[in-house]
């Protein structure tokens, strides 16, 4: 039998549906328990897909290692976007993002 894939709220944010329930863990992690995204590019909006098969914790940091607030939204399990603002526009920078 199929899992079923849990229910957003109906809450759209940038077209995707946005789940506000807490996800919690039904399995032991296996496999990889850490991966790090390098954007070389300037860009506003990071699209990540990662091999973690869960909602990992994001910590971006720009390339002086200082840390950067972004909106990340969760696409899947294997996929997360974050998107970068100030002041209202959005702006783009190079970096690093560490799933854990």
């Amino acid at each position: 039998m199929a899992k079923k894939k849990p229910k957003g709220t109906g809450i759209n944010y940038l077209g995707k549906e946005v789940l506000t329930a807490p996800q919690v863990m039904t399995s032991p992690i296996v496999g990889d328990i850490t991966f790090t995204f390098n954007q070389n590019s300037t860009k506003a909006e990071w699209v990540i897909v990662h091999n973690l098969n869960r909602f990992p914790s994001v910590t971006v940091v720009d390339s002086a290692d200082t840390v950067v607030q972004g909106t990340v939204v969760y696409n899947s399990n294997k996929q997360l976007t974050v998107t970068f603002f100030s002041n209202g526009a959005s702006t783009g920078f190079q970096g690093k993002a560490y799933l854990n």
